[in-house]
C-alpha cells in the first residue's frame, strides 16, 4: 500500500459484483464518509491477504523489483513482509502507528498512521465518528468538497476547492462510493506534492480491492504495487498483527 506488474487469479468470497445503489451527494466530507460506511458496513471483508509485485524508485533513483507479502485485519492492522511471508523488514500499521522490525533488531514504534489503509479499507469497517476524526487529523479539511470527473466517471473531491490541486485532498468515486486517488504535499515542512492512485477495482466478498496502485511524487513515478493471490475473509491471528510479537520467531 503506501509503505503500497502482474495480476493474478483471485480467489474471493463473491464473484458477482456488490450492488451499486443510486449516487447521493452529501453536503460535505463527512456525510460523505457516512455514505461510504453505510453503503458497505457489514458487507466488506475483515481479512485481506494478497502477494504484492512492487516497483519502487530508491534514494539512487534507481527502480528495484521486490515481492511483498500483506496481511490486514481490519479495521486498522497492516502487516507488510518484505521478500518473503516472515521476510526483511517487517513493517506493520496497527494502534495508530508504525511498527519496524529489521533483521535481529529491536522492533522500533513510531506515531503516524497509513492514510491509504483508512480511505481503502478502514472507513467501511470502523465507526465513522472514528474515521471522520482521524481524516482531520490527518490534515483532510473534510468542510470543503466538490464534484470532479476522474477516468470518465464522477468523483467527489474532499479537502479542496475547485482548481486547487495542492491541498490534502481524497477522491472518491460517486457510484460506487470507492477511494479512488489523494493528493498533497508529501510531508508537512517537505516540498513535493504526491499523487497516489487506486485503480483496477475487482469485486472482494461484499466489498472491493483496488488491485493496481500507483504513487507519484512531482508526477515522476516512485511506487506501483499490483496484487494477485488474493484472499478475503479467510482467519489471520491476532498474533501476527500484534506490535509486541514482531520480535519473537
Amino acid at each position: 500500500m503506501r509503505a503500497a506488474i502482474l495480476a493474478g487469479t483471485l480467489s474471493l468470497m463473491c464473484i458477482a459484483s456488490p450492488a451499486v445503489a443510486p449516487a447521493q451527494n452529501p453536503p460535505d466530507g463527512a456525510d460523505l464518509v457516512r455514505l461510504m460506511h453505510d453503503r458497505y458496513v457489514g458487507k466488506w471483508y475483515k481479512t485481506l491477504t494478497f502477494t504484492q509485485a512492487t516497483v519502487r524508485r530508491t534514494a539512487a533513483d534507481t527502480m528495484v523489483h521486490e515481492t511483498w507479502y500483506e496481511s490486514a485485519k481490519l479495521p486498522g492492522r497492516l502487516r507488510i513482509d518484505v521478500g518473503a511471508p516472515d521476510g526483511d523488514p517487517i513493517i506493520l500499521f496497527a494502534r495508530d502507528s508504525t511498527f519496524v522490525r529489521r533483521g535481529s533488531n529491536k522492533v522500533v514504534g513510531r506515531p503516524g498512521r497509513n492514510p491509504l489503509l483508512i480511505l481503502g479499507f478502514d472507513i467501511y469497517t470502523q465507526p465513522v465518528e472514528r474515521t471522520v476524526s482521524v481524516l482531520r487529523e490527518e490534515g483532510f479539511d473534510l468542510g470543503k468538497m466538490h464534484e470532479g470527473t476522474w477516468e470518465g466517471r464522477k468523483v467527489f473531491i474532499v479537502g479542496a476547492a475547485p482548481g486547487d490541486t495542492t491541498s490534502q485532498q481524497f477522491w472518491v468515486d460517486a457510484e460506487r462510493l470507492l477511494f479512488v486517488r489523494m493528493l498533497g504535499p508529501v510531508a508537512p515542512g517537505r516540498p513535493g506534492l504526491e499523487d497516489v492512485r487506486f485503480d483496477k477495482y475487482q469485486p472482494a466478498g461484499g466489498g472491493w480491492l483496488a488491485t493496481f496502485v500507483t504513487a507519484a511524487r512531482d508526477g515522476k513515478l516512485i511506487q506501483s504495487e499490483a496484487y494477485s493471490d488474493i484472499r478475503v475473509n479467510t482467519p489471520i491471528p491476532d498474533s501476527r498483527v500484534d506490535p509486541t510479537q514482531l520480535d519473537k520467531p
